[in-house]
């Protein structure tokens, strides 16, 4: 089933390949991070690299894929009485690598149009294993010109968080959910014509 799936898949991608509308971009990306990640994330700089399917008048699927570097930001945790201790942040790499669509409100690749863009992001930092994360970003965006694309998303990224609490002698670990955030812009050059 699963080599069925990547045949038909296959096929779908070489006749996109073929197709004369679709286009391929390069992008800057700017993130700001939100609420919990934004604690120990600072501003994130990026590149990425786009390609745009046109599949109807109104709709197009999109792939990206790239690279966003998080500043670091020194995180203080306080002890109470004990005073408070600071630790030096470490920047984060991330590779976002997601799949979706755009709905043009006139026709393909001009004007306003929103989105919904999905797959995982990679991140990493320095003197840490790295993990994957799965993401749903919904988008909104406008077609500047017939080759400057200007997006902006909310980007959502799902963990799992292991938390330790000392008690007296008893030590306590549990585990949640979370939703590490970013609002991500990203502006590109849309190569070719529509």
């Amino acid at each position: 089933m699963k080599k069925i799936i990547l045949s038909m898949a296959a096929v779908v991608l070489a006749g996109g390949l073929m197709a004369q509308e679709n286009r391929f971009s390069a992008g800057l990306e700017l993130a700001l991070p939100m609420g919990d990640f934004g604690d120990y994330a600072g501003f994130g700089f990026g590149v990425s690299l786009g390609y745009e399917l046109p599949v109807g008048d109104n709709l197009g699927i999109i792939a990206q894929a790239g690279y966003i570097n998080f500043s670091a930001k020194d995180i203080t945790v306080d002890l109470g009485p004990l005073g408070s201790v600071t630790a030096e942040g470490v920047s984060t790499g991330a590779i976002p690598i997601q799949i979706g669509a755009k709905y043009y409100f006139s026709d393909n690749q001009e004007g306003a149009y929103i989105g919904l863009l999905t797959g995982v992001h990679m991140l990493s930092s320095e003197g840490s294993d790295g993990v994957t994360n799965f993401g749903v970003a919904p988008l909104i965006g406008f077609m500047v010109t017939e080759n400057i694309d200007i997006a902006l998303r909310y980007q959502m990224l799902f963990d799992k968080v292991e938390t330790v609490s000392i008690s007296g002698t008893s030590v306590t670990t549990t585990e949640e959910n979370v939703t590490n955030s970013y609002i991500g812009i990203r502006a590109a050059y849309m190569f070719g014509e529509r």
